[in-house]
């Protein structure tokens, strides 16, 4: 498991934005002679995957990038998927054919029903939808994360966010210009949230990664 990473630039560049030539992915800033990549709209996978690439990475963030962890999912692989599907197929073949081969006795039990604990209850997933909005409307770019889980989306219908939750969950909620929501999920209601509009604050320069120790 990987630990944590987070971002920082600590020596903000002071080239203005709107001056620089553009470039593929970004801008050249011609004062340091670096290729600046616009991260401002990018995941947290595409983040962590250029920081993985490039160890001397000059970019463009929003605020609510910078100084948090980052959150990326885990991938599930498709060779292990197609692997463990492969050999519960056979477990379950030779399961059925050694219990067709051999006569059963039915035991009748008394049926209890299960009662469900407070922990239990703690873990189990649902899935709501979050409505985003600021003072002019819905929001279609914003980010909204399970830190608890490790899960994130961006893909959304007319600022309507699908994600699963457990109680007790934390959500963030970031759209870039506006003042992130940090939430705990109390119950399984659908949520409306609203974002305080925040004047843009954007970093540019040398990024900088600071790796968290496991807690």
């Amino acid at each position: 498991m990987r630990k944590p990473i987070q971002i920082t630039i600590p020596q903000p560049c002071h080239e203005k934005w709107d001056e620089m030539t553009p470039a593929d992915k970004g801008k050249f800033c011609t004062a340091c002679q670096k290729n600046v990549i616009d991260f401002t709209k990018t995941s947290d996978r595409e983040i962590a995957i250029a920081i993985r690439n490039n160890k001397n990475l000059c970019g463009r963030f929003s605020s609510s990038q910078l100084n948090r962890d980052l959150v990326v999912p885990k991938e599930k692989s498709t060779v292990w998927t197609a692997v463990a599907a492969g050999v519960l197929s056979f477990v379950t073949l030779g399961s059925y054919k050694a219990t067709a081969q051999e006569k059963q006795k039915v035991v009748q039990t008394e049926n209890k029903p299960v009662k469900e604990t407070n922990s239990t209850a703690s873990k189990q997933s649902t899935t709501i939808k979050i409505t985003v909005k600021d003072s002019t409307g819905f929001l279609q770019e914003a980010i909204v994360t399970n830190v608890t889980k490790k899960t994130q989306t961006s893909e959304n219908k007319n600022g309507v966010y699908e994600i699963d939750v457990s109680l007790n969950d934390e959500i963030n909620i970031a759209c870039m210009g506006h003042a992130m929501k940090i939430l705990i999920i109390t119950g399984k209601n659908d949520l409306t949230v609203l974002l305080e509009e925040l004047r843009p604050i954007i970093a540019v320069g040398m990024v900088e990664v600071k790796t968290k120790p496991k807690e």
